[in-house]
């Protein structure tokens, strides 16, 4: 006679799968998943997931999703983030033209380091640096 598997017990790989993971955690830490995966665009396993939670909540004080959505203004891979996100902020959201000639004269670190540095704060998490603005 061949013995057939329980239906009603639970896989241990189930058990450590993301929905299990998932479903095990609050509403509101579920909202704030949902909205680091909305706007992280980031393809995060659970651990990763709870150690970005903790870098956000330790470090930004960020702990609900309406907090990350609020604070999270840019991203980047670049070699220097700071200075890319400098140059985001002037000519993106601040609408200023840069003429051609002195684009490259300009040192957006510097940009950086004296007007925004004070209003944001940024943190790495795997080849990212995330910034986030400090008046949420």
């Amino acid at each position: 006679m061949i013995s057939m598997p329980n239906p009603t017990a639970v896989l241990p790989r189930a058990t450590e799968s993301f929905e299990a993971w998932y479903d095990a955690k609050s509403e509101d830490e579920q909202l704030l998943i949902d909205a680091i995966n909305d706007r992280i665009y980031e393809g995060f396993d659970e651990e990763q997931y709870e150690q970005f939670i903790e870098l956000l909540r330790d470090d930004i004080g960020i702990i609900t999703a309406d907090n990350l959505y609020d604070a999270l203004w840019y991203q980047s891979d670049a070699f220097k983030p700071e200075a890319e996100f400098a140059e985001h902020i002037y000519t993106e959201l601040n609408c200023y033209n840069i003429p051609d000639e002195i684009q490259g004269c300009i040192d957006w670190q510097l940009v950086w380091d004296t007007a925004y540095r004070f209003d944001f704060s940024s943190i790495e998490f795997g080849d990212y640096t995330y910034f986030f603005h400090n008046n949420f």
